[in-house]
């Protein structure tokens, strides 16, 4: 049971840090503006802003000067509410282009803080997909991973939850100042570096009685 337990806990944190790499909303926040209500997402490496154009029509035409703005960007419309998403790197060349120094300056530390995030996580996810493998492999009675030393299983292990600890860590203290809320993206991250230690605290600290 023990090992069922921990395994399905560090497979549900393999899950939810790769959702939260790919993630558009580690960062949001909300600007009206003569009316308008502006929501601007930041994920690791995108950047997005969902707003109501007033209809469809004006929906398609903003929708299209926006990605001619940025190159590789996307826009969506529902019905009237447009969804753009355009990479971190593209959006901060534009405004760089533009002449916004300050704008672009902090643009390229978010950039840089989000590469830093997905370094660190990505190790984190690759570390909880071995971690997961070592222990549900033997319950098949597949030996293949047999073969790791007991001190490389622990800091597999230890590995996991400690590469996405690390990856937030330098991805929060490398941002720019600035006032938006908890995103969806960053809270499926801490979950899964929580998960991820915590499956490991139980195989490290817990008697197989329990």
């Amino acid at each position: 049971m023990k090992g069922m337990v921990m395994a399905g806990m560090m497979a549900l944190s393999l899950v939810l840090g790769a959702m939260a790499v790919f993630s558009d909303t580690w960062l949001t926040s909300e600007d009206t503006e003569e009316g308008m209500t502006t929501t601007t997402n930041t994920g690791l490496s995108t950047y997005q802003q969902v707003g109501d154009m007033g209809d469809s029509d004006m929906c398609e035409g903003m929708g299209a000067m926006m990605e001619e703005m940025v190159e590789d960007s996307e826009s969506e419309c529902d019905g009237s509410e447009l969804t753009w998403t355009a990479p971190m790197s593209n959006f901060c060349e534009m405004l760089d282009d533009m002449g916004d120094e300050s704008s672009a300056d902090d643009c390229n530390d978010t950039a840089s803080a989000g590469s830093m995030g997905a370094m660190g996580m990505w190790g984190g996810i690759v570390l909880a997909l071995l971690a997961t493998l070592m222990m549900v492999l033997p319950m098949a009675g597949i030996d293949a991973m047999d073969g790791i030393p007991e001190i490389g299983q622990k800091v597999i292990s230890w590995g996991a939850g400690g590469l996405m600890l690390l990856g937030l860590l330098m991805w929060y203290f490398m941002l720019p100042d600035g006032d938006s809320d908890i995103g969806s993206g960053l809270l499926m991250a801490g979950a899964a570096m929580t998960i991820a230690l915590g499956s490991t605290a139980i195989g490290q600290f817990i008697p197989e009685n329990e």
